[in-house]
């Protein structure tokens, strides 16, 4: 995917910070999911990208609820498909987290009825982030994953952001559909391309990708698939800037 340029980790729209809303706006979880989830089949596969800026000071207490929430989730969830957490190739505290579900209903029940994602929400609530933290759920817009992904520590990834206006969309998702097509079958350095659109904004849409080192991203960029989606994206089809974040997977369990 072309991106115009790396931006930096912003605030979200209140109905975005659901783990915010739950701890400092007192709303339950059952409820606040329930809401979110009227808007999107449950049937879907699901994912989620979260980005958190961490206060140095809570970053091992951070990383150690975030290990055990990943070891346990992927160990014990048969329908967890993927669970990564890197850390921001420039700022050593800010993290990015991108998770895959077989369907929404998977990750609703039983992933957040556990205890060790109580553990996390219990964590958030005791102020360890420098700056409110986002979390972008979306329904993936293609199969999931057919077994469970297994992590590439280092492996560059990107979780992207796109807005798009109404009257691109048919154009966009042709584009996109290629782009996807062409990295997962002729770029033998990107080890995975999924996208979706939210689950709760029309023509907003999110991205984990995955490459073997700068020379698959370079590869990427390279590539003619690329190059249909640059022209696309010179046309001022977005009505705002895409939002990019750009990390390197880590192993939260061996730092």
């Amino acid at each position: 995917m072309f991106l115009p340029a790396t931006m930096p980790m912003a605030s979200a729209p209140r109905t975005r910070l659901i783990i915010q809303a739950i701890i400092f706006v007192g709303v339950s979880l059952p409820n606040l999911l329930d809401a979110f989830s009227s808007s999107v089949s449950t049937s879907a596969p699901f994912a989620i990208n979260v980005a958190f800026k961490v206060k140095p000071e809570r970053r091992d207490k951070f990383l150690q609820t975030m290990a055990n929430n990943m070891k346990r989730t992927m160990s014990t969830e048969p329908n967890a498909l993927q669970f990564l957490l890197g850390r921001d190739i420039d700022d050593e505290n800010v993290y990015y987290l991108h998770e895959e579900y077989k369907t929404r209903q998977d990750h609703d029940d039983p992933h957040r009825l556990t205890e060790y994602y109580d553990d996390c929400i219990q964590f958030f609530a005791t102020d360890p982030f420098a700056e409110p933290h986002r979390a972008d759920e979306f329904a993936l817009c293609h199969e999931p994953p057919t077994l469970k992904v297994s992590n590439r520590v280092g492996a560059v990834c990107l979780n992207v952001e796109i807005c798009i206006k109404p009257e691109v969309r048919e154009a966009f998702l042709e584009v996109i559909r290629n782009n996807k097509r062409g990295s997962d079958e002729d770029e033998p350095l990107c080890l995975q391309y999924s996208w979706g659109e939210s689950c709760d904004t029309p023509n907003s849409f999110y991205f984990h990708e995955q490459y073997v080192g700068e020379e698959g991203v370079a590869d990427h960029f390279a590539a003619p698939h690329f190059e249909v989606w640059a022209e696309f994206a010179s046309k001022d089809p977005f009505v705002k800037p895409p939002v990019v974040q750009k990390y390197t997977i880590i192993d939260p369990m061996n730092l």
